[in-house]
């Protein structure tokens, strides 16, 4: 006979030796699954919540709930990894036979950047050399490769000298990144697809250095395929660096967006503004905006859109300054939703949604961009070195001129030595070709093989100096080959 009882209690009238070795025999117990779970909703009694006091105002069959759902979600989180691991490994496809081969003029892309209106079309641009070579081209579809093809093409440099053994490739994927999300705030924009956000000015803005899709831009089959590319690099191992806000990364992953979280990143005066207009009162609504505040609104990109027909025309009354409020946060929460779909659409043709579902959006953000800190310790854990000592003058001297870099000089020296400009990249240290002399030659590097090539300096301050200059200066790349050997 099976019954389930909740409490069974067992008196033994006389126990002989002083209950030394007392058994119950012919009576089996087997706990209720939730003591299988190591809960029960009496674990959850005031009395037994003494110890936290903040969780006795609960009733007990909440907290017994929430547990519950506390514990699948943290046996969830403990497979989690390995869940991501094998949705993108069944997802794969093989590689194409060939690997297809590029030739890009570094040169005109360069004379583009410095001036964008010479090249209205951007045939010049690094992005759209690229994308014009791999278009229509099967071989560099970048569909769910395996993780160990980490290289999507082989670049040749127009005029440098280079044998493409990954360093070309992540050079090409850097160049993108900066025509398509300049670092600089100065520089124009070589590329229609993003425009600067409205806290791209100088002050102390929180996030003044974001970007957001274009709301004019219609290219929709480009904005595929940086999706495309953004799927890539969160399956492989090298970056496409994007400095989106996380507005734009939450809509990538299919998560909520809302005004008062994600929109400061993006205009955080306007955000202000329409705070301070809702709990206005109406004489002073009506001394501030008059006559002279309508039914539009500008977006990120400066052209100015109606929130309703006819409404840069149509005067806001006070009595209807809320539902103004209401529209204008609609139509710029939205201002770039088809862009962002068609994104959207490219990075789920590489990664499928379960892997999206199973990522927050910052981690999606940073798989696809890397880390953009570089601090000196990460440069240290990643470097190793080859024919020097840690204790050598030239590693101490290395050392002490990238603690007075900046986070900028350092993703700058990050590219020189390896391609990449954010971390995780592995750095190989060997001492300058030319023997062991002291000199004030500049460093050189091989980012195939992710290698400085350090010259024996004089002192930290020289070191500091060449490394600096070299970083910003030295991008092309001619120590591979004669650049006219092809």
């Amino acid at each position: 006979m099976t019954s389930h009882l909740p409490v069974i209690e067992v008196r033994i009238e006389e126990c002989r030796d002083e209950g030394i070795d007392v058994r119950i025999r012919g009576l089996k117990i087997k706990s209720s699954c939730e003591r299988d779970l190591g809960l029960n909703a009496d674990v959850f009694h005031s009395s037994n919540l003494v110890r936290y006091p903040r969780l006795q105002g609960t009733p007990p069959d909440v907290l017994y709930r929430r547990a519950l759902v506390i514990q699948s979600r943290c046996l969830f989180f403990g497979r989690r990894s390995a869940l991501i691991i094998q949705c993108l490994k069944d997802s794969e496809t093989s590689k194409p036979n060939f690997m297809p081969r590029l030739y890009i003029n570094r040169r005109l892309a360069m004379e583009h950047r410095d001036n964008p209106s010479l090249d209205p079309s951007c045939k010049n641009a690094v992005f759209s050399q690229v994308h014009a070579a791999t278009d229509n081209n099967p071989g560099s579809s970048l569909i769910r490769w395996p993780a160990r093809y980490d290289q999507w093409w082989e670049c040749k440099f127009i005029a440098e000298g280079i044998i493409d053994q990954g360093g070309g490739f992540r050079d090409s994927l850097a160049d993108m990144s900066e025509e398509l999300c300049p670092s600089s705030a100065e520089c124009p924009m070589p590329l229609p697809f993003f425009t600067r956000t409205s806290n791209e000015v100088p002050g102390d803005f929180e996030a003044r250095d974001y970007y957001v899709p274009n709301p004019s831009c219609k290219d929709f089959h480009k904005y595929e395929w940086i999706g495309q590319l953004m799927g890539a690099a969160l399956r492989g191992k090298d970056f496409l660096v994007l400095a989106l806000p996380g507005l734009v990364w939450k809509q990538l992953t299919g998560e909520a967006v809302s005004w008062s979280k994600d929109f400061p990143a993006v205009d955080s005066v306007l955000v202000n503004l329409l705070e301070a207009m809702e709990n206005m009162d109406k004489e002073t609504f009506e001394f501030r905006f008059g006559e002279e505040l309508f039914y539009a609104t500008p977006l990120t990109d400066g052209q100015m859109m109606d929130l309703i027909p006819g409404g840069s025309n149509v005067p806001v009354r006070y009595e209807d300054h809320k539902e103004f409020i209401r529209l204008v946060q609609k139509v710029r929460l939205e201002e770039s939703k088809q862009q962002i779909a068609a994104m959207q659409a490219g990075l789920l043709k590489v990664v499928p949604q379960a892997v999206l579902d199973l990522l927050t959006w910052q981690e999606v953000e940073k798989k696809v961009c890397g880390d953009p800190e570089i601090t000196v310790e990460a440069l240290k854990r990643l470097t190793r070195y080859d024919d020097l000592e840690q204790s050598d003058v030239r590693v101490q001297y290395l050392w002490e001129a990238l603690t007075n870099f900046t986070n900028e000089d350092r993703s700058r020296f990050l590219r020189f030595v390896t391609g990449r400009s954010r971390l995780p990249a592995p750095i190989y240290v060997f001492p300058d070709k030319q023997g062991s002399d002291t000199t004030d030659a500049l460093p050189q590097s091989s980012t195939c093989s992710s290698t400085l090539y350090l010259p024996n300096y004089p002192s930290a301050k020289v070191c500091e100096e060449k490394l600096r200059y070299a970083a910003y200066n030295c991008v092309a790349i001619d120590t591979d080959m004669s650049p006219w050997e092809e």
